[in-house]
């Protein structure tokens, strides 16, 4: 007997991005957003984050690298004043970076305490968007990698089993790389990849996007330039 699954989009909230997902991001599964220093991936799960909110629903930013209240101070800056969303706890905003003190450590990082933890206060708060960022600490020992790695496959894993959460994991690529990722598990275990890069046009950078891969809906390829407006966030310009 053949199961169908009827397949929930939602609005990601960036003017023009869902068209690119043939109306919006698959509902309940973890998405990568990766990208240089600079390229706007913290904005883009803010933008995203905001969308839920603004419909009622309830979000969660993890920071691992970020201080809480840089998140609140870089919101505002765009115009967005996160304070009656957090005031209300409709937005909770966790700084977990205690988890990863021990990182150097592989005796001491303990990968199921972390992930049942995040997982945990996921579900007990009926959070149905949610933003880690990023999905790993960029500091780590060699010794500690294998652990990271094995960190980031059980926590995505673990998020799209059925906890009725949509997530963005961001990831940082370095400089002039053209890698998807910067521990090469992240693009293999998301559902789905959006890169965002620095692109050299006309003699000047300007920012680009494009959807390397998504499960359950078709895609456009193309790439994107865009801006980075005040009030309006991430705005879709012209295909590159």
């Amino acid at each position: 007997m053949e199961v169908t699954q009827e397949i929930v989009k939602i609005n990601t909230g960036l003017e023009g991005f869902d068209r690119l997902l043939h109306g919006g991001l698959p509902k309940g599964y973890s998405y990568l957003v990766s990208g240089e220093p600079g390229t706007g991936k913290t904005i883009f799960c803010l933008q995203y984050l905001l969308e839920g909110l603004k419909q009622g629903e309830k979000a969660i930013y993890i920071s691992i690298d970020e201080q809480p209240d840089h998140v609140i101070i870089d919101a505002q800056a765009l115009g967005w004043d996160l304070s009656g969303y957090l005031n209300s706890g409709q937005l909770q905003i966790m700084d977990v970076s205690q988890y990863f003190n021990s990182v150097s450590d592989t005796k001491n990082f303990d990968i199921q305490q972390v992930v049942s933890d995040m997982l945990s206060y996921v579900k007990s708060n009926g959070v149905t968007r949610l933003a880690i960022d990023p999905v790993a600490p960029l500091i780590f020992t060699e010794s500690a990698y294998p652990n990271v790695i094995a960190y980031i496959r059980q926590l995505i894993f673990a998020l799209e089993d059925n906890i009725g959460c949509t997530t963005l994991l961001t990831s940082y690529v370095p400089v002039g790389s053209e890698k998807l990722s910067n521990f090469g598990v992240e693009e293999f275990a998301a559902s789905g990849i959006i890169s965002l890069k620095l692109v050299r046009q006309n003699n000047k950078r300007i920012r680009s996007i494009g959807v390397r891969k998504m499960r359950r809906t078709r895609i456009d390829l193309t790439e994107y330039s865009f801006e980075i407006l005040s009030d309006r966030g991430i705005v879709l310009r012209q295909p590159l």
